[in-house]
């Protein structure tokens, strides 16, 4: 097996969790959860990929829903309360860092990121390579974010390690070239103690 120079670590599941992203917004203004997340859904791709902020995908929603007396209401900030640190995940790349090169790679959204970043979410560090799709216009698993983030990383293919919880995107990096761990939400441990055997910690 090639010897990793430069470990990529997913966000989404792995970095942070999310399934309460919604809740504070949905309770507030009493729109049931389901089908504020089928209209997410509508728009996903578009926020995925930074043609739409969250501030233009707010404005859709109290047109879609009929919400009153909701212009103020800052929805990006409503969305990053309902993360939830992945903090066995964080214990890793701070056990890291310093003695790997290490980056990010995620499908993520305009200001989302940044402010997973100032509320803990993500390890406030300085990282050799941060890829989002947001900034990109590529998104996982798609062959091209993956090219950019080798060609930032300084290394080959074989030389990069991805941990991400989606196994399509898993199987993306390795169609590049990259090894991978799949971080099995039901597993987590099992993942982390993956990583360190190939690191050889």
């Amino acid at each position: 097996m090639t010897k990793i120079k430069f470990i990529y670590f997913d966000v989404g599941n792995v970095m942070n969790e999310f399934e309460g992203s919604f809740d504070e917004t949905t309770n507030k203004f009493n729109i049931p959860q389901d089908k504020f997340f089928d209209f997410w859904m509508e728009h996903e791709d578009d926020l995925t990929r930074g043609k739409m902020t969250p501030e233009q995908f707010w404005k859709l929603a109290i047109k879609r829903f009929k919400l009153q007396n909701a212009e103020g209401w800052n929805f990006a900030d409503s969305w990053s309360n309902g993360y939830s640190p992945q903090l066995i995940t964080h214990e890793l790349v701070k056990k890291l860092y310093g003695k790997h090169k290490i980056g990010l790679i995620t499908n993520h959204y305009i200001k989302m990121f940044d402010l997973s970043i100032k509320k803990g979410m993500i390890p406030d560090l300085k990282y050799h390579s941060i890829v989002t799709s947001h900034e990109t216009g590529f998104r996982k698993p798609e062959l091209e974010i993956f090219e950019i983030a080798t060609k930032r990383a300084g290394v080959k293919p074989s030389e990069i390690l991805l941990l991400d919880d989606r196994p399509e995107f898993i199987e993306g990096a390795k169609l590049f070239g990259w090894q991978t761990v799949w971080f099995d939400m039901n597993n987590k441990e099992k993942a982390i103690k993956e990583v360190e055997k190939i690191l050889e910690l």
